[in-house]
């Protein structure tokens, strides 16, 4: 999340809050802001605009705002610009003379809940290994293959993000695919169709992914602001065809692509063991969740658990926890079932296919019954309702119908 102050009276107000928050811009004017938006309009956005009256307030009609953006004027105590900034489509009217840095710092929190709001009833989850061997593309891969078949009126979307050479094509029947993520980036314009031309391939009657780059060259277009900017676009567009959009960035780095790709995402899995070192980086990892302000969407979830870990539960709590303003919590855990895991590894098959009663697929059901049902009934109770939305259901269905083949 970015937060852009625009003042010309008090530029560096927000300085302050760069303790909690890690991208904090400072602007003059709102023209300043609209051109740094061109480069930034797939991140969420919390803008504090100040307006000392009417005529400056006016200034936000030519401000579109789209639903990764969540405004916040500070004004006068003036009924007459509170009610023009509702207007307008403020999202909060702060008094300027009543601010208090908690509170302001609460709604800006607040904001990620109403922006996942605007978004609609679609699901992008990330998932990110604090280290390699963490087991994260095995739990990505058979998440998305379990969420296809029990929701067989639902169409899962499985790319793979990852920065080296990727596998999961291998799981999935495509040993080499002719197209790759990086196609998809290099795409100007498309619709559902164009995709299956580009990269978009078939697993099974609902279950669709694209490949992750097949040479270390490909790395290099992944990087380039303009193709990451293609590939935002094309994550946010997916949230029309697809019901839930699973993402293996395999190891988490702090570069452009998967910070921007985390700012979009619903939610965060971060995938982790129960030793020193994997809770080390971990905890490293949390202090850029906690300033980036995804803690409300971001999961901690143990792999390869047994009761022998050398770190208990409680204790593993506690050394997360340390240093930081709230506990983190131990959300989700997957069983060290290392003969299943290893023999369809070695096959390179799902697990979820081969062995659909191993203790290991099992825990998937019940991740998936705790986390993915819980999370779309949130969704359907933050819906429209259906006289408002019937239009759009009638598209959707037909788009579904495209990508089905039916």
């Amino acid at each position: 999340m970015i937060l852009a102050y625009i003042s010309q009276e008090e530029p560096h107000l927000f300085d302050s809050y760069r303790e909690d928050f890690i991208d904090v811009e400072n602007m003059e004017s709102l023209d300043q802001f609209l051109q740094f938006y061109t480069g930034y309009r797939f991140r969420d956005l919390v803008v504090v605009y100040r307006a000392n009256d009417i005529a400056a307030l006016e200034t936000l009609e030519k401000f579109n705002l789209d639903s990764n953006i969540y405004l916040i004027v500070i004004g006068k105590n003036d009924n007459e610009m509170s009610l023009r900034a509702g207007k307008l489509g403020v999202d909060d009217y702060l008094i300027d003379n009543e601010l208090d840095v908690e509170a302001v710092k609460e709604v800006i929190n607040e904001s990620q809940r109403i922006i996942k709001k605007r978004r609609g009833a679609s699901n992008i989850s990330i998932y990110a290994g604090i280290k390699g061997g963490m087991g994260t593309t095995t739990i990505a891969l058979n998440t998305a293959n379990q969420l296809a078949k029990r929701n067989p009126d639902k169409n899962i979307l499985f790319l793979d993000m990852s920065s080296t050479k990727a596998i999961t094509n291998l799981f999935l029947g495509y040993p080499k695919p002719d197209k790759t993520i990086v196609d998809i980036a290099l795409l100007d314009n498309y619709d559902i169709r164009d995709l299956f031309d580009h990269g978009l391939l078939k697993y099974a009657r609902n279950f669709y992914f694209i490949s992750g780059i097949q040479n270390h060259t490909e790395r290099e277009e992944l990087d380039k602001r303009e193709n990451i900017l293609r590939l935002l676009n094309f994550i946010n567009n997916a949230r029309q065809y697809f019901d839930e959009v699973i993402i293996d960035i395999g190891v988490f780095e702090d570069i452009d692509l998967e910070v921007d790709i985390q700012e979009i995402a619903d939610n965060i899995f971060a995938v982790t063991e129960l030793n020193i070192p994997s809770l080390s980086i971990l905890k490293t990892y949390l202090e850029i969740i906690e300033k980036s302000g995804w803690s409300r969407k971001a999961k901690i979830l143990v792999n390869r658990f047994d009761s022998f870990d050398a770190i208990s539960e409680q204790e593993a709590k506690m050394i997360l926890s340390k240093g930081f303003k709230r506990p983190f919590e131990i959300d989700y855990f997957t069983p060290n079932d290392t003969r299943h895991i290893r023999e369809t590894w070695n096959q390179a098959k799902l697990v979820s296919d081969i062995y659909k009663n191993s203790p290991f697929v099992g825990a998937i059901n019940d991740f998936i019954s705790d986390h993915y049902m819980k999370v779309n009934n949130e969704l359907l109770d933050m819906a429209p309702t259906l006289e408002e939305e019937k239009g759009f259901d009638a598209l959707l269905t037909k788009l579904k119908k495209v990508i089905n083949g039916s």
